[in-house]
């Protein structure tokens, strides 16, 4: 076998960036927040940049004044592009034709949807679900740090506990102390799962004692299920009705019943009734069997369905309350506003992006006949990155601007008539109008928002699917949102003795002109809007 070292040829196509494309793309696509950490970020490793403290600017640009005499080069970069924003962009109307040349680039309950995610409605995870909505019924409410954990929070209140006299005695006679307790507390919180509740371990996984301490390992054998928790020992059953009286109710759980249970002996003037059904009609309950429930307790059905809306009060993932997740901050990107009766849109620059400017100290430093040239070439350097820095900050704003226009040019019923009105559209038909790749525009709305007469909307909530209205080629198409909305509304609106089945609301959306399928109705209903079945939404009284 020859290896020796051979010399061919041959011929490949291949697609490389320039370092100010890679750029330009690079800050495209982070929204507004991420923007702002980036600026700082360069503001700290440039020291040709810098923040002008006077008023800011409406607009930053880069001007000629700010290019140094023997930086030919940045000045032909900067005429490049210059030449992208020759466009007149006055107003929405006419803009789309603009320059084309910037850079590429109920009393029942949904239990199917309230296990899921522990909501009846869509802001109950910014709510605390052990609250009723009487502010007598606030209880238990935890303490709102998002900068820790689950388990860390629970160690707080760990440290903040303190046992009654008789129960360090009962636990001083199992040959317990204080502290090898709270380490049995502390081994059960890092047993949580992400929901509150204690981990079951999988009979078939080999048993880890990661502890000599015999109570440790009687933890994991009741986790194993292999030993009931009310034939464990007392420091071990202690520790888990400790655990359980942390905040928020319901943590420490070993299964969804137990959780509700704990949150419903803890509520105040909890009906007795409902806590009768989840000691002893638990399945009844998931399965809406509530004449059998009723039954069986003696009671009418109208009886059980006024005790099974107390249920609404308890939730199923009090871990969820402690978790470390944050509240994500919307900040708009553009605006869309009516001036004297035409609708323009606007960039909306934070003062940080609006006091970005080139440092003209240093600047100073390229005409200083003492200066060295190692220090010449080093203020040249930093400059010619604050420029592109800067010049890829105005570039962002103007393709997204560019973008935003496109859409109003197709999605004008939105802005003037309201959201109900929005089209089909895709982000290829952009990319088309706007004569950019599919990818620049996906950059351009991915994550970034407007502010509109009818609320703040992400870019990419324009882009939605259609139905077609007709079999014929040219049919008239009418968007998935659209669908959506008039589905939800049918159902919000029905008689909840009588709730409409699919083919149902598929009839009574032919009647409102809109043609859809039963099948579509069901796939819309369930992957959606998260709906129960007709079945499930009877009311029975």
């Amino acid at each position: 076998m020859d290896i020796g070292i051979q010399l061919g040829t041959n011929q490949r196509l291949e697609q490389n960036l320039s370092p100010q494309l890679r750029q330009f793309v690079t800050i495209l696509q982070k929204n507004s927040l991420e923007l702002d950490t980036a600026i700082k970020e360069e503001l700290e490793s440039n020291p040709l940049l810098e923040l002008d403290d006077a008023a800011p600017m409406e607009e930053r640009e880069v001007h000629e004044d700010e290019l140094p005499d023997s930086g030919a080069e940045l000045r032909e970069v900067k005429d490049d592009f210059d030449d992208y924003d020759s466009g007149d962009y006055s107003s929405l109307e006419d803009s789309a034709m603009g320059d084309s040349s910037l850079l590429d680039g109920s009393n029942d309950i949904n239990y199917e949807q309230y296990l899921k995610d522990g909501s009846m409605n869509e802001d109950a995870p910014f709510k605390d679900l052990n609250v009723g909505n009487d502010s007598d019924d606030e209880w238990d409410r935890p303490i709102k740090d998002h900068g820790k954990s689950l388990q860390d929070k629970l160690r707080d209140q760990l440290l903040l506990w303190s046992g009654s006299r008789e129960q360090l005695e009962q636990l001083a006679e199992s040959n317990c102390s204080e502290k090898n307790f709270r380490s049995l507390v502390e081994y059960l919180i890092d047993s949580l799962d992400e929901n509150g509740f204690l981990q079951e371990v999988p009979a078939d996984v080999a048993p880890v004692h990661l502890s000599n301490d015999p109570y440790i390992n009687e933890i994991e054998s009741m986790l194993r299920n292999e030993v009931p928790l009310e034939e464990c020992s007392l420091p071990v059953r202690e520790a888990v009705h400790v655990l359980q009286g942390f905040n928020p109710r319901g943590i420490g759980a070993r299964n969804q019943r137990e959780c509700f249970l704990i949150q419903a002996y803890a509520l105040p003037n909890f009906p007795p009734l409902a806590i009768k059904i989840l000691e002893n009609c638990y399945e009844d309950l998931l399965a809406l069997r509530y004449a059998k429930i009723g039954k069986s307790l003696g009671v009418s059905t109208e009886d059980v369905q006024r005790a099974v809306a107390s249920f609404a009060k308890l939730n199923p993932h009090p871990g969820f309350q402690l978790s470390n997740s944050r509240v994500q901050t919307i900040a708009a990107d553009l605006k869309v506003v009516d001036k004297h009766g035409r609708m323009e849109v606007e960039s909306v620059r934070s003062s940080m992006q609006k006091r970005l400017r080139v440092n003209q100290t240093y600047k100073a430093i390229l005409d200083d006949k003492g200066a060295s040239k190692s220090d010449k070439e080093y203020v040249r350097t930093h400059l010619f990155k604050a420029v592109e820095f800067i010049k890829a900050l105005d570039n962002r704003y103007t393709t997204m601007e560019l973008v935003m226009r496109a859409i109003f040019k197709r999605q004008k019923d939105f802005f003037t008539k309201g959201p109900a009105f929005l089209k089909p559209m895709v982000q290829q038909d952009i990319a088309d109008d706007i004569k950019r790749d599919v990818s620049t525009v996906n950059r351009s709305v991915n994550g970034k928002y407007v502010d509109t007469p009818y609320g703040i909307f992400e870019l990419k909530q324009f882009f939605t699917s259609g139905v077609k209205q007709d079999s014929s080629p040219d049919g008239e198409e009418l968007s998935s949102a659209t669908i959506l909305d008039a589905i939800k509304k049918l159902v919000d609106e029905e008689d909840k003795k009588k709730p409409l089945s699919d083919q149902a609301i598929a009839d009574k959306l032919m009647e409102q002109g809109i043609k859809v399928a039963r099948r579509t109705v069901a796939k819309y209903r369930e992957e959606e809007l998260h709906l129960l079945p007709a079945s499930k939404r009877k009311k029975l009284i």
